[in-house]
């Protein structure tokens, strides 16, 4: 086996890494159903995620009754996500 050096410019590491990343994040995270509010803020953003509860958007939901542990979601929170982004995906498809 030959070495050989390849040049990749560091943009483009950088893009290949996030890459990696957000679709391992993305294939853990979609396989759950429902997502603790720890879980939930972790994931996307605390800030986030409290404005949603806070504004009626996003609602608890317990598994075994009135003292167990508070889940949300995790298609509702998916789908918050994307009308908060919305706005961004309206701009990159802008031309200027």
């Amino acid at each position: 086996m030959e070495n050989t050096i390849i040049q990749v410019s560091l943009e483009d590491l950088t893009a290949l890494v996030h890459s990696i990343i957000a679709r391992d994040k993305v294939d853990i995270t979609l396989s759950k159903p429902q997502l603790s509010r720890l879980e939930s803020e972790r994931l996307y953003g605390e800030q986030r995620v409290t404005k949603w509860i806070k504004a009626g958007l996003l609602k608890p939901v317990s598994q075994n009754g009135k003292n167990s542990k508070i889940y949300f979601s995790h298609k509702k929170i998916i789908e918050l996500s994307q009308k908060s982004f919305h706005h961004l995906n309206f701009l990159n498809n802008e031309t200027f």
